[in-house]
Order: C-alpha cells, then structure tokens, then sequence
C-alpha cells in the first residue's frame, strides 16, 4: 500500500542568479560505477554544485585498455551570486584531485 505523507511540503528557493554549466570527463577503471564518482563530485564541490548528469561513458580508440571515460555535465549555483570561471575553476581542480586520489580518475583531453 502508498504511504500518505503528512505535514509541511518542503522546497528550496529558485537562486535568481544563472547557473553555470561545465563538462568533465574522467579515465578510470572499467570496474569504477559512474555513481561512485558523482558522489566523490558532490563532496568536493559542497553547496555550489546543484546538479550532476553523466552523458557519455566511452571505451575504445584513445582510452587505455582496461579504462574507461565517464563525461559529466555539471550544474554550479549560487543563492548569493553569479559564480564567475575563476570561483568555478578551483572546484573543477578540487573535482580532479578528489576523484583522483579516491579512484585513480585522470582527466580526459
């Protein structure tokens, strides 16, 4: 059976400032799920990084066997403030050494 939900309905505000969107892709191992390394983003990155689809995971021609590539695009906001290339850029950097030193992820060219 459904469970009926009572009380107050919870939400966030809309940020009236833009978002910023930024694609990765990171080289890891064949056996790494995509979902492991969202979460490895979302810890990095805190509070600025609202959204996080992967579009593409790629084996072949240019990609080291046993390794794969996992693209994701990224959704940076804030409450306060358009974040500019130069707030955005160091949570990419911190994305890159995160995801690197948990799962060995390079960063695709």
């Amino acid at each position: 059976m459904l469970e009926i939900k009572t009380g107050k309905p919870k939400y966030k505000e809309i940020s009236k400032f833009p978002a910023v969107k930024k694609d990765i892709a990171l080289v890891v191992d064949k056996k790494i799920e995509a979902l492991e390394l969202v979460k490895t983003i979302k810890k990095a990155c805190g509070s600025n990084i609202k959204d996080i689809e992967i579009f593409d995971v790629y084996e072949g021609k240019g990609i080291e066997e046993g390794k794969k590539s996992l693209a994701y695009s990224l959704t940076f906001s804030s409450q306060e403030k358009t974040l500019t290339d130069e707030e955005i850029n160091p949570l990419l950097d911190k994305i890159a050494v995160a995801t690197n030193k948990e799962f060995g992820a390079t960063l695709r060219d």
